[in-house]
């Protein structure tokens, strides 16, 4: 299997969500697979200009020439895309939705209905299998319902197999392992596994996607933590502010 994972942090890998795509490149590639990881923090991509240029004059080719004409070659190997991005704003950054529609290249431009819904035909230049991953810093996880649906819906148009979802609410704990070793432990356990079951199974349990979202500390005290960090950094910026004065 060839697994291409996009990762649309503009943190990059100094991110929470690529400390997620570690674990799960490490079980996908100990299962055999080809994985490539592309950074869209470190590549100039330019928003898409409707043109239409790609469908109609050009058809599979963007009238652009950046950064997206090579990641959309490597979409093109691949049969598995991974899509990591933080949740911003109850949906994926900024980055990772210019690279999304500047895919268009890869889609027809004809109308067809699909279980009396009208899409786009299906081509046969896609993806296949589609897998989203995420992390915000909320403590629920219902956070991310609005970034499934969209991606959900993405899939349904491009007529790409969903395989599932990784989802990290109170995602800022990966970074501090200390504060629950055992259940931070057991979420990347849990991220791991899934690159292998993606590889070996061709989908995602519903037991590995609980297992990734599990709680790591109650709300109330990742409340309380989270305020204290933000009052230090607080403080810590005031403070080196006095110190420039």
């Amino acid at each position: 299997m060839n697994i291409l994972v996009v990762n649309g942090s503009p943190l990059g890998q100094k991110g929470n969500t690529y400390i997620l795509q570690e674990a799960f490149v490490r079980g996908a590639t100990k299962a055999d697979a080809a994985v490539e990881e592309v950074f869209l923090n470190k590549k100039k991509i330019k928003p898409c200009l409707g043109c239409l240029t790609c469908w109609i004059k050009t058809p599979g080719k963007c009238i652009m020439n950046d950064d997206q004409s090579e990641i959309i070659e490597k979409c093109r190997w691949a049969d598995t895309l991974v899509l990591a991005t933080p949740l911003y704003v109850f949906g994926m950054t900024a980055q990772t939705k210019t690279f999304i529609d500047r895919l268009l290249p890869m889609s027809s431009p004809e109308f067809v209905l699909i279980n009396g819904h009208c899409r786009h035909q299906p081509s046969g230049d896609r993806v296949q299998k589609f897998v989203l991953m995420s992390n915000c810093g909320f403590h629920e996880l219902d956070n991310f319902d609005a970034l499934v649906m969209h991606c959900r819906q993405m899939c349904l148009n491009g007529g790409s197999e969903y395989l599932g979802h990784l989802l990290r609410p109170h995602g800022p704990l990966l970074s501090f392992p200390q504060v629950a070793p055992e259940a931070i432990k057991k979420v990347l356990d849990a991220v791991e596994k899934a690159g292998d079951e993606v590889v070996r199974t061709g989908k995602l349990s519903q037991s590995t996607m609980d297992a990734v979202s599990s709680e790591l500390v109650p709300k109330e005290t990742y409340v309380e933590m989270g305020n204290a960090f933000w009052r230090s950094e607080t403080e810590k910026a005031m403070a080196e502010r006095k110190q420039d004065e």
